[in-house]
């Protein structure tokens, strides 16, 4: 009976410590009344592959757009210059496949509570990533996680900045 208990409390632990892990970047996108976004651009082997840096602007501002998140045309002080940033990443096998790394990450200015300063800088304060293996041909498939990762990003936006109906 006590090992049930105590797997029980190790398992009540672990979620109750996922669930804040996952709370506090959620709480850095309180807020925020939209986005820059940032695309970096895609390597020659991603592009020759079937995916370019248009196609992945593209999803990622449909996305945003569907759920209602505004995209600014810069980065708005006044808003924390928060930055959405999308980066995608391979890396090629002798033999052949592509290790591959989506990253969303939402990056903006921060003040350090220790120091009275005014000073902020950027910081990285919401991230997800994904990682896989695909073959030169068919770079089109990192599409998919990224929409996952921007998904991510839109559910813990939404979380924290409900729409308000009229």
């Amino acid at each position: 009976m006590s090992t049930k208990l105590l797997g029980t409390f190790t398992a009540l632990l672990l979620f109750t410590s996922i669930l804040q892990s996952q709370t506090r970047p959620r709480e850095s996108l309180r807020g925020l009344d939209g986005v820059y976004l940032y695309v970096q651009p895609v390597g020659k082997d991603v592009e020759a592959g079937g995916l370019s840096t248009v196609q992945i602007q593209k999803a990622v501002e449909k996305q945003l757009h569907e759920a209602g998140i505004p995209i600014h045309s810069e980065p708005n002080p006044a808003n924390g210059s928060a930055n959405l940033a999308i980066i995608v990443d391979t890396l090629k096998h002798p033999q052949g496949a592509y290790l591959y790394d989506v990253e969303v990450s939402l990056l903006q200015e921060v003040h350090l509570a220790r120091r009275q300063d005014l000073d902020s800088f950027p910081a990285q304060t919401w991230s997800a990533k994904a990682m896989g293996l695909t073959v030169a041909n068919r770079m089109d498939l990192m599409i998919e996680p990224l929409k996952a990762k921007v998904a991510d990003f839109v559910a813990d936006y939404l979380a924290v900045n409900p729409k308000t109906h009229p």
